[in-house]
């Protein structure tokens, strides 16, 4: 025996695995930005960021992972029942945040995907 031991069969199975997770990611990212559009047509507000895991390839793990999102001018009143619509619309658990003097939220506005309503 030569000692050398292939791992093309293991190496092509990984591939696909992070292609297929990869494309999960970018569907979320459509799903998500579309549920934004939804949101504001409920509840108004002035702008979103989608952050975290979903964001950064290679992190998003479909059916494990949370979408992170922070907005921005909604009203106290509708947070709850925003949070609510966004999770059920996802059909995943949705980390909702207020923007406005949230302690990362430089770090947000600077590397989370930005969102804004048509119009």
């Amino acid at each position: 025996m030569s000692g050398s031991f292939s791992t093309r069969v293991l190496d092509a199975v990984l591939s696909r695995k992070r292609k297929e997770k990869e494309m999960a990611r970018r569907k979320m990212i459509e799903i998500t930005l579309s549920a934004l559009e939804k949101l504001s047509e409920r509840y108004p507000f002035s702008r979103a960021y989608i952050f975290g895991s979903l964001i950064e390839p290679g992190r998003f793990v479909p059916g494990l992972s949370d979408v992170d999102i922070a907005i921005e001018g909604l009203k106290d009143e509708d947070f709850f029942p925003a949070a609510g619509f966004l999770s059920a619309l996802l059909e995943v658990d949705v980390d909702l945040i207020q923007l406005e003097g949230h302690p990362l939220e430089d770090i947000i506005r600077k590397e989370g995907l930005l969102w804004m309503p048509c119009g």
